[in-house]
């Protein structure tokens, strides 16, 4: 502790409670002495605060997991849904396919210009293939076949032809009742 300014050698008074003294006369003061930091820990001390991370470090990890799955858990719950939905729409649409076959006597059925060509002993995928009338005075390819619009004409190869049923594209053909 000094009794004089180092500066203009005024007499210093009493040191401040920082333990820093100042010289009224010029502003002079004495430079704080910082504390030192104590000392690192070592031995267990040290031991035992790395453990300490450590353990928290692995509660970090184990929580971000623990929510990676529960994310992962919820998304494949949402995932699910749409599924059972589709099963569901699946089996609707089964039970709509199963309600088309026909039950009736197949004499009585609609066909489509393909299996009536067929039915006449024509094959549709062989163009050189014809069918002829029930009277026997003309033979037509499946083109042809297709093409007929007039219920007279198909009449003559023994079938009742449905104008309403072609224009829904629906099967529209029907085997007419043999006439003995």
């Amino acid at each position: 502790m000094l009794e004089t300014c180092p500066r203009c050698s005024a007499r210093l008074g009493k040191p401040l409670s920082s333990g820093r003294q100042v010289c009224s006369a010029c502003g002079w003061s004495t430079v704080v002495i910082e504390r030192s930091p104590p000392p690192p820990p070592t031995g267990l001390p040290l031991l035992l605060s790395q453990i300490g991370r450590l353990i928290k470090r692995f509660c970090q990890y184990l929580g971000m997991q623990l929510q990676l799955l529960w994310q992962s858990l919820s998304a494949r719950s949402q995932q699910q849904q749409p599924r059972r939905n589709l099963w569901e729409s699946l089996v609707t649409k089964l039970k709509h396919l199963e309600e088309k076959i026909p039950t009736a006597d197949p004499s009585k059925e609609w066909l489509t210009p393909e299996e009536a060509f067929r039915l006449l002993g024509g094959n549709p995928d062989n163009p050189s293939s014809k069918v002829s009338t029930l009277d026997g005075r003309r033979r037509i390819g499946f083109s042809a076949f297709r093409r007929l619009v007039n219920t007279a004409e198909y009449a003559d190869f023994g079938f009742q032809y449905s104008s309403d049923r072609h224009l829904k594209n629906l099967p529209y053909l029907r085997r007419l009742p043999r006439q003995p």
